[in-house]
């Protein structure tokens, strides 16, 4: 099928999968903001997939498994899969999903115990042109919270007036979040500044079964450095393995 086929089906299935999204807090736990704390909160979850240079279609996928508070690890599964379907911007989900359902499936089979209370996706959720990122196909399809994180801003019509530069000189002048609302009024998501005197912020976005607010809190509560601590985990052992990859001589 031709990419712009597979783009015009896939977008009438986000929107369909839309109206499933929840974007409120439906968690087994709850987050008082004036105290700003957790009560009931105690494992957390991150997922990143990392491709090796040489082989674009081979995919390194971690699932890592913290603690909470403490940020302990618990547990890691990591797998090596093929992914044959292809990269489309805006359609990422369409690209990785099935991968990460593998890896909670392994999780399953192996420590039950384990399954994260939420999830925090490397990717974006409501940050979106269609509201409607990985972060909330995968939350729809495991019907587990997610939260997106990403790193870079994407880029789209609605957001088009939003500069990322702009963000960091605000956030040198003191801010810690940024709320990104298109020029239709929707707000997509926050640009949250990291912890220290870093000026590179994050971009976070609602997934599924967590408020916006909520989200941000998480994130801030996980982050030790400017990514996350359960997306930083899968992020450096999805690396290693893919560079391990890459240094073979074939």
């Amino acid at each position: 099928m031709a990419d712009t086929e597979l783009a015009r089906s896939w977008t009438q299935l986000q929107t369909q999968l839309l109206a499933q999204v929840i974007e409120h807090d439906d968690l087994s736990f709850s987050y008082d903001p004036h105290t700003n704390k957790f009560s009931g909160l105690h494992i957390v979850g991150g997922v990143d997939i990392s491709y090796p240079r040489t082989n674009p279609d081979h995919a390194i996928v971690a699932l890592s498994i913290l603690s909470f508070p403490s940020l302990s690890l618990l547990h890691q599964t990591t797998f090596e899969v093929r992914i044959n379907v292809p990269y489309i911007a805006g359609f990422l989900a369409f690209r990785e999903t099935h991968a990460y359902k593998q890896a909670f499936a392994s999780l399953q089979a192996e420590r039950p115990d384990l399954m994260p209370q939420i999830l925090l996706v490397d990717g974006n959720g409501t940050l979106h042109p269609r509201r409607f990122g990985s972060a909330c196909h995968l939350g729809i399809e495991l019907d587990v919270p997610t939260i997106g994180v990403a790193k870079n801003l994407l880029h789209f019509d609605d957001l088009s007036h939003v500069d990322a530069k702009e963000i960091k000189g605000v956030f040198r002048d003191g801010a810690r979040e940024v709320e990104l609302k298109g020029k239709s009024g929707c707000v997509y998501g926050r640009a949250v500044r990291p912890p220290g005197l870093a000026s590179n912020p994050v971009f976070v976005s609602s997934g599924h079964r967590v408020s916006l607010d909520t989200a941000v809190r998480v994130v801030q509560a996980c982050s030790k450095v400017r990514v996350p601590e359960p997306i930083r985990v899968a992020d450096q052992q999805s690396r290693k393995i893919a560079q391990t990859i890459e240094s073979i001589v074939p």
